[in-house]
């Protein structure tokens, strides 16, 4: 061996394992060396030679001669308690994986044009859909294949909506299957992946094809326009496209001597201004949660927080102006100011569950998500950190991993201890995984409400949010 390359193999860390003790004979063994060097052209570098020990008859004393040796790849067991822990993978949780593999892929896209009174099936499936949202089946039921059959074979749409009102409109979502199972015909079960696009109200409803199932329809829509009002003094400004950000308060100032009314009551109707404000609240009350900058997205991603019933929801799925959207979840929120619990809904329960500030996303969608589970029920859940300490929940069955919404979890039934009704579910790391959180909770959103004036915000707080403002509607 060279000067160099013995310079360069002490600059090497060799572990030396299974050495044997000399005896008296001759005895051959290998080394087994480890590169821990950060040299990548040794990495993968392999040497295959022999040491071999022989003793001096005169002294008694070994000889050891070491010629060629082995160096081996790194392959090093590492223990669970000593890995680097790692995030779980979001886009894992969005991407449905217990649905199997083997998903046909649709191609295209049906849009269905405004103005135009449509006739497309529609399911009341107790949840509301939100466009972008991605809603995952495992059809077992009549009345869930009769209609998933009916949609792929023809345009692979069809509308859901929360429930059939009587007395006021109905409203929902169209929702679109972009993947599904091979065999849908012959199958006890089959899967399907739908994502939510256009926003509708029904005109008429009708009995569906060949059914008597009261979940089912086929009913005469409308489709419902997405209406964003902008900012009123750009009709009053001579160079709209010129107005920049920060010119908006030498603007306002000029603009107001133009109009009869003062800026603040423009102000309650600029849909960024309503935008930035509703933000401030979320981020105060959510720490952990990323919410969208743009008006349109933002007044839907709030309704998916634990905060609006699903019967606010629906209504606020029929509201076609971005703006009074946004408008009345402000005013919600300052009604309810004070709301920091979220506890069981259970009528005559009203145990309190955790905090709201608990709440933290695993999906790339928001800490709110729609879920199926083997048995073809479909649950709306939100995933929080933690409960409250003096809730002893209890725990029903084994942690398994059979149809696990989030790989590398097992989870756990957990019911109230109150009144002993299905809360939702815990999920633990499964087998020492390196993941993080170790440990968290997913609650039935149909399980759980709010509480109000649980713990009032202290003043600073409350300024800090409503800037010293108040909105007012006409």
């Amino acid at each position: 061996m060279s000067d160099s390359e013995v310079s360069e193999h002490e600059e090497r860390s060799l572990i030396i394992v299974n050495m044997p003790d000399f005896e008296d004979f001759e005895h051959e063994f290998s080394l087994n060396i480890i590169n821990t060097s950060d040299s990548e052209d040794f990495e993968h570098e392999e040497i295959s030679q022999n040491a071999s020990s022989n003793y001096d008859t005169d002294d008694n004393e070994p000889e050891m001669q070491i010629n060629p040796f082995l160096i081996y790849p790194r392959s090093l067991h590492i223990p669970p308690e000593l890995r680097l822990e790692t995030h779980y993978d979001r886009s894992l949780t969005a991407a449905h994986q217990y649905l199997g593999d083997g998903l046909r892929e649709a191609t295209g896209r049906t849009v269905y044009e405004e103005g135009v009174i449509h006739t497309i099936p529609i399911i009341f499936l107790k949840l509301n859909l939100l466009p972008g949202q991605i809603l995952p089946i495992i059809a077992r039921s009549s009345d869930i294949k009769l209609i998933l059959k009916y949609a792929i074979l023809r345009n692979r749409s069809f509308g859901v909506s929360y429930k059939l009102n009587r007395n006021k409109p109905t409203y929902g979502t169209i929702a679109e299957v972009f993947e599904h199972s091979v065999d849908i015909e012959t199958t006890e079960s089959f899967q399907i992946k739908a994502m939510g696009h256009q926003r509708y109200k029904i005109l008429q409803i009708g009995t569906f094809p060949e059914s008597y199932e009261q979940t089912l329809a086929l009913a005469k829509i409308k489709i419902i326009p997405d209406i964003t009002l902008v900012n009123p003094y750009n009709k009053l400004c001579l160079n709209p496209n010129k107005r920049h950000s920060s010119h908006d308060d030498k603007c306002r100032k000029k603009d107001m001597w133009q109009t009869q009314w003062p800026s603040w009551v423009y102000k309650q109707y600029d849909v960024y201004e309503l935008a930035s404000r509703l933000s401030k609240k979320v981020k105060m009350l959510y720490k952990d949660v990323q919410i969208s900058d743009d008006p349109n997205l933002l007044s839907f991603q709030v309704t998916k927080l634990g905060i609006f019933s699903q019967e606010q929801v629906s209504e606020l799925l029929g509201t076609e102006s971005t703006n009074i959207r946004l408008q009345f979840e402000l005013l919600y929120w300052n009604k309810i100011q004070s709301m920091q619990k979220f506890m069981c809904a259970r009528s005559g329960c009203g145990i309190p569950v955790c905090n709201m500030s608990n709440v933290f996303p695993m999906s790339p969608e928001g800490p709110q998500g729609t879920y199926c589970n083997s048995w073809g029920k479909i649950h709306d859940m939100i995933t929080v950190t933690e409960l409250d300490e003096d809730l002893n929940v209890i725990t029903v069955g084994t942690p398994s991993t059979e149809c696990c919404w989030f790989p590398g979890y097992q989870w756990t039934i957990i019911l109230c201890p109150n009144c002993h009704s299905h809360l939702g579910w815990n999920y633990l790391v499964e087998d020492n995984l390196p993941l993080t959180p170790k440990l968290f909770y997913g609650l039935s959103v149909s399980a759980i409400t709010s509480i109000k004036d649980y713990l009032v915000p202290d003043r600073e707080r409350l300024e800090e949010i409503n800037d010293g403002e108040t909105l007012v509607t006409f």
